[in-house]
């Protein structure tokens, strides 16, 4: 084996001395950076708003299993642990998380030194704190973190295996991929990787033969024999979620370019094509000889990783940005060669042009961290930041302490009502977990079934955990309950929402409505009802969940397109009859809708029968946005009944741009 590889050669004398000098300094400047990303990543940490994913491993780890519709069990295990130490509290999750992530670095340096010089390593190290998908990982409580600490320790494990062929490093390999395979289904990518470069290479065909490999992958499949039981003895909820339900398949070539964009831009220009191109010289080499060298793993398993979603990314339109990460942390050892080379090799004049282009790889980094930062910044100042700044909000991650305030004064009602045992409930898991974590009172909530727990097979989990509907409906039969919905955005567009709050009202009676929360920047309205648990499900009379009064579009929060033109719609009814339908803007009347509509393909359900004027019982409207001034409005629609009567459905915010 030649003793330098990739452009790890000693650096030419034209280069001078190295950047930053010695090794010990280089690491100091290392350690600098890596502290200042560390209390930066912190502080990302403490201002954002909870996501559901982090009360879905807490609250799944209270009810320890093999695993879970959609994830193995060590992720929810593993909060078991912190918060029966810690308590109910997110921030010890959050910093279990960014630990794990410090470690990354650390374990890019362990992989590459594998494989390249030490000065090689530590720049490879440096850079996993640079690079944004190799380094933004710790300011939640996510698996991805653990996921690429996991793949580089597995990696550098098993180029030693390929060098030493000792049980010890063939061991801990096949451990790494255990762990790995009991935090995520995702990390199989990567063991298919490894499986290819043992086809692909003249090195990796050897291993067929060698039993060490063999007994590595029998342990590393330890990791997913749990899973693999829950799976078996619960319908197979994972396959439902992740293979059947989950993918989108809409045939698209914008998806590709969506695809490359946000990798691109995540990862900055610079670092992105650097790292895919010391993948390809990995696996596509100058000279034959060096197909043999175990850099070829680190390429083959990063490019292939990458490979595979971008094969997927122009017909499923889900795919998640992160998901691609992991492909980085193999390449990122064979970066730094790949960089020196490209300055070394310029001519004298350019070399200066060709510093700077790398120098830039930081710079955009950074930039790309401030963005982050700005962006969770806004999230949790959402209700007081400039309207226009709310744009920037394209995820769904509001905070939902106004809701957790709400469910104590709904519950005071319902024991004024119905006595003092009162349950909760919310429409789903998802919603469910918002509300559970962080709660200072650790209170848990029923799970009323909405369409999507169906899709990911939470309900499954939920039933396991006597927190569904059925368990409701066992436990506190004829007792008061608090109902929290968040607004469906189609309601009477989706036949399975309907069918859902049929259900509601076949289980519940003495629906009152408490209060409807809209969580900024105002894109989700969550309603609060006290009710009464029936001591047998039967069709009701009437379902007052159903609103009279409904706007399908615009959708809630949404900023009109200037001059726009578009056509907006909804649906009006009441037992007597409407005759009219009035769009009001902040409070006044702006135009009369077009009311008495019944388009061919989406005629008004069947619920709303009662009204003598269905199925034409739509409306649709236009804003004129010429008299409004920029900034946040309401929407909302009076409604004239045939008896002169009116009513008034609730506002809505908007904005105009």
């Amino acid at each position: 084996m030649q003793l330098y590889e990739l452009g790890s050669e000693p650096e030419s004398a034209a280069a001078g001395k190295p950047l930053f000098g010695d090794d010990k300094a280089l690491i100091r400047i290392g350690l600098i950076i890596g502290a200042a990303v560390f209390f930066w990543k912190l502080y990302i940490g403490i201002i954002s708003n909870p996501i559901w994913e982090e009360g879905h491993f807490a609250v799944s780890g209270l009810y320890p299993a093999l695993g879970y519709p959609d994830i193995p069990a060590g992720f929810p295990l593993l909060s078991r642990v912190v918060t029966a130490i810690f308590g109910w509290d997110l921030l010890p999750l959050r910093l279990l998380s960014l630990l794990i992530a410090t470690a990354i670095p650390f374990a890019v340096y362990f992989m590459a030194s594998g494989v390249v010089t030490k000065r090689q390593a530590i720049w490879a190290a440096i850079l996993a704190v640079l690079i944004p998908p190799l380094s933004m990982s710790g300011t939640i409580y996510y698996p991805e973190g653990a996921l690429q600490l996991l793949l580089a320790l597995m990696l550098g494990c098993l180029l030693r295996a390929l060098r030493d062929d000792s049980w010890k490093w063939w061991s801990l390999t096949g451990l790494c991929a255990a762990l790995g395979l009991f935090i995520h289904f995702r990390f199989l990518i990567p063991g298919a990787g490894v499986v290819l470069f043992a086809l692909l290479t003249a090195q990796g065909r050897k291993l067929w033969t060698n039993p060490k490999f063999w007994v590595t992958g029998l342990i590393a499949a330890l990791g997913l024999v749990p899973s693999l039981i829950y799976n078996a003895t619960s319908g197979w909820p994972a396959i439902a979620f992740h293979v059947t339900n989950r993918p989108d398949w809409r045939p698209d070539i914008s998806f590709l370019m969506s695809f490359l964009n946000q990798q691109i831009g995540i990862t900055t220009p610079i670092f992105f094509f650097a790292l895919l191109y010391a993948g390809k010289k990995a696996v596509w080499p100058i000279t034959g000889d060096q197909r043999k060298e175990p850099q070829a793993l680190l390429g083959v398993v990063g490019l292939f990783i990458f490979g595979l979603y971008l094969v997927q990314s122009p017909a499923n339109r889900i795919l998640m940005p992160h998901w691609p990460f992991l492909a980085y942390v193999p390449l990122v050892a064979l970066v730094p060669a790949v960089l020196i080379n490209f300055v070394d090799k310029a001519r004298p004049a350019h070399r200066r042009l060709r510093q700077f282009v790398i120098a830039l790889g930081p710079i955009l980094a950074i930039g790309v961290g401030l963005g982050i930062t700005a962006y969770q910044w806004a999230w949790a100042n959402s209700a007081t930041i400039p309207a226009e700044w709310r744009a920037l909000n394209f995820m769904r991650n509001e905070n939902w302490a106004p809701v957790q305030a709400e469910v104590d004064k709904a519950k005071a009602i319902a024991e004024q009502r119905f006595g003092n045992d009162v349950a909760l409930a919310v429409s789903g898991h998802v919603p469910a977990t918002h509300l559970e974590l962080p709660d200072a009172q650790q209170r848990l909530y029923y799970t009323l079934g909405e369409p999507y727990d169906t899709f990911s097979r939470f309900n499954t989990a939920r039933q396991h955990w006597g927190l569904d509907i059925e368990a409701l409906g066992r436990t506190h039969a004829g007792k008061g309950v608090v109902l929290v919905l968040p607004e469906p955005s189609y309601l009477y567009h989706q036949p399975s929402e309907i069918a859902f709050y049929q259900e509601l009202c076949r289980r519940f009676e003495a629906i009152e409505p408490h209060k409807t929360v809209n969580l900024p920047p105002d894109r989700t309205a969550v309603t609060l009802y006290t009710a009464r648990v029936k001591t047998a499900p039967a069709a009701p009379a009437d379902c007052p969940l159903f609103p009279a009064l409904y706007i399908a579009q615009p959708p809630r929060g949404t900023f009109l397109k200037p001059d726009s033109d578009a056509n907006y719609f909804g649906i009006a009814t009441a037992p007597i009859g409407i005759t009219k339908v009035e769009i009001l803007i902040d409070g006044k009347v702006a135009s009369e809708a077009r009311y008495g509509l019944d388009p061919e393909g989406a005629r008004a359900p069947e619920v709303l029968k009662y009204d003598p004027n269905w199925p034409k019982v739509q409306f649709d409207f236009k804003i004129d946005q010429s008299g409004l001034s920029a900034g946040q409005h309401t929407l909302s629609i009076r409604a004239t009944r045939t008896d002169g009567t009116t009513t008034e459905g609730a506002s809505r915010t908007f904005y105009k741009r």
